[in-house]
C-alpha cells in the first residue's frame, strides 16, 4: 500500500493537536496549578535532562532557547535538512517547534548527628523524596533565520528541604520541609543583525510559592517542639532577560545570558503557636495570622561555548553564576493587619557558581546520543543550615537518547545525582550540627514536534 505525503501530513494532525493540547496543559499545570520544584540550588540538574542543563550557547533543536539560549532562536534549523546538515538555509518557509519535558525526581536526604552526644549521638535523621518537574517551548524561527520568537514554560528557581526525625526519639523529633519555587513564563523573541551576530530578549512572569514546615524557633530554646507553617504565594514578579548569540563560523560559537533579579510580594498565613503565661507555667495558644513576606530571585550571568569539530558531534560548555548573596539574606514574616515583623528567616546566602558540560552525538539520521555532567557550589553557610536548609553542592552525570518516530522525535534521560557530604561543626551551628547528605536520580522524558 502506497503511502502519499499528503496522507502523512494529514495523519500528523491529530499529533499536532495533541502537542498543542499537552503545551497548553504543562502550563495550566504548571503555571497556573499546584506547586512544582526543581533543583535550583540543591542540585545542579536542569533541563535538558541528558546534558545535565547545559544549552547557553547551544544551537541544535533540543535545547531549551527560552530557558537557555534566547538569541540563539534565530539558529534553530526549520528543516531536517538543516538539522542534519547544520548548514542554515534560506528556505522561504520558517519552522514552527515544540519541544517539552517532564522530569521526575527521587532523592535521599540525610542527616547524621556525629557532635550530639548521648542519647543523640549517631542518630540517623533521613528523607526520600520524589519531586515532579516540567518544563516547555514553542518557537518560530523564519526560513531566512533573520527573526524568532517563542514562548516558554520552566522553573528558573526551586528548591525543596525534608528530613524527618526517627520517631524513637519521641517528642525531641523534628520535622522540616522547606519548599521554594518560581514557576515562570516567558515571552521573547530574537533578531540577526548580520551573518554571525543576534540579539535576543524575554519577557518573564512567575508564580511563586513558599510552604515552610519547621519547629517554631523561640519555642525550640526552650526546649518545646511545637510545629509551625508558613504557606504564601503570589503570581507577578516581572522580569526579563537578554541575551548575545555569536557564531563566527560553522564550528565555533558563544554566548552571554542575563536575567535580572524579580520580586514577589507573597501572601498567606502563618499557622504557629504563642507561649501565654499562666499559673504554674505556660500554655500553647495556636494562631494563624494572615502575613505577607518580600521574596526575592537573584541576578543570573551566564556564558556559554559551542564547538562542533564535525557534522555528526557537538559539544558546549556553560559558567553560570547566581547571585544570591544579594536576596537571600534574611526574610521577613509580616503581620498584614498592622505591619508587625512576627518572624525571620535567616539565610545570608553565598553567591552560587555552576559549571556544566554536554555533548551531542548524531548516531545515525534517526538516533542521537547526549551525555552532560554538572557541578554546582552550594549558597548556604554552615551557621544558617538546618534540616530544611540543607544545601550541599554536587555534581551530576547525565545521558539520554532521542529517537525519532513518525517523523518526531523522543527522548528518555537519566542524571545521576551526587551531592557532597557537608560537615557542619558545633563550633559554627550548635543546634544542628552533623553531616548532610543527599543523593538523588532524575528521569526526563521529552517530545519534539516541528510543523
Amino acid at each position: 500500500m502506497r503511502v502519499t505525503h499528503y496522507a502523512l501530513k494529514q495523519g500528523m494532525r491529530p499529533w499536532l493537536s495533541l502537542v498543542a493540547m499537552s503545551f497548553a496543559l504543562m502550563v495550566a499545570t504548571v503555571f497556573f496549578g499546584g506547586q512544582s520544584y526543581a533543583q535550583g540550588i540543591n542540585y545542579p540538574v536542569g533541563n535538558p535532562t541528558g546534558t545535565s542543563g547545559a544549552g547557553n550557547a547551544r544551537t541544535d533543536p533540543d535545547n531549551f532557547f527560552m530557558r537557555n539560549n534566547v538569541a540563539g532562536m534565530t539558529e534553530i534549523p526549520v528543516n531536517d535538512t538543516e538539522e542534519n546538515t547544520d548548514q542554515l538555509q534560506d528556505s522561504g518557509k520558517g519552522g514552527l517547534r515544540l519541544f517539552g519535558e517532564l522530569q521526575g525526581s527521587f532523592y535521599k536526604y540525610k542527616r547524621e548527628r556525629t557532635y550530639a552526644g548521648p542519647p543523640l549521638q549517631g542518630t540517623v535523621s533521613e528523607t526520600n523524596l520524589i519531586v515532579p518537574g516540567a518544563a516547555g517551548e514553542v518557537t518560530y524561527t523564519s526560513g531566512d533565520h533573520k527573526y524568532a520568537v517563542g514562548v516558554g514554560v520552566y522553573t528558573l528557581f526551586g528548591f525543596q528541604s525534608k528530613i524527618a526525625d526517627p520517631k524513637t526519639l519521641g517528642p525531641r523529633a523534628l520535622f522540616f520541609d522547606s519548599r521554594a519555587v518560581s514557576n515562570d513564563i516567558a515571552f521573547g523573541g530574537a533578531v540577526r543583525l548580520n551573518k554571525f551576530v543576534s540579539v535576543g530578549a524575554s519577557f518573564i512572569l512567575g508564580r511563586g510559592f513558599l510552604d515552610i514546615k519547621a519547629p517554631v524557633a523561640d519555642l525550640l530554646v526552650r526546649g518545646i517542639n511545637a510545629d509551625s507553617r508558613l504557606d504564601v504565594s503570589k503570581f507577578g514578579a516581572p522580569g526579563y532577560s537578554v541575551g548575545i548569540h555569536f557564531r563566527p563560523t560553522d564550528k565555533h560559537a558563544i554566548a552571554f545570558n542575563f536575567k535580572g533579579e524579580r520580586s514577589y510580594n507573597m501572601e498567606g498565613t502563618l499557622a504557629a503557636f504563642a507561649a501565654v503565661p499562666v499559673a504554674g507555667g505556660i500554655r500553647l495558644v495556636p494562631i494563624k495570622p494572615d502575613v505577607k513576606v518580600n521574596f526575592k530571585l537573584p541576578n543570573v550571568a551566564e556564558f556559554g561555548y559551542q564547538y562542533r569539530p564535525t557534522q555528526k558531534l557537538s559539544m558546549f560548555a556553560d559558567y553560570r553564576y547566581y547571585g544570591y548573596a544579594d536576596v537571600f539574606r534574611t526574610f521577613d514574616v509580616i503581620a498584614k493587619a498592622n505591619g508587625a515583623k512576627l518572624t525571620g528567616i535567616t539565610i545570608n546566602g553565598k553567591n552560587v557558581h555552576s559549571v556544566r558540560f554536554g555533548t551531542v552525538y548524531e548516531w545515525s539520521e534517526k538516533t542521537k546520543l547526549n551525555a552532560g555532567f554538572a557541578f554546582t557550589s552550594n549558597g548556604f553557610r554552615d551557621q544558617f543550615t538546618n534540616p530544611g536548609l540543607v544545601n550541599t553542592g554536587g555534581v551530576d552525570i547525565s545521558g539520554a537518547i532521542h529517537k525519532k518516530l513518525l517523523g518526531q522525535w523522543f527522548n528518555v534521560g537519566l542524571a545521576g545525582v551526587f551531592g557532597r557530604d557537608r560537615n557542619v561543626i558545633p563550633t559554627a551551628n550548635p543546634a544542628f550540627s552533623g553531616v548532610y547528605s543527599g543523593r538523588g536520580l532524575l528521569v526526563g522524558l521529552g517530545v519534539r514536534f516541528r510543523h
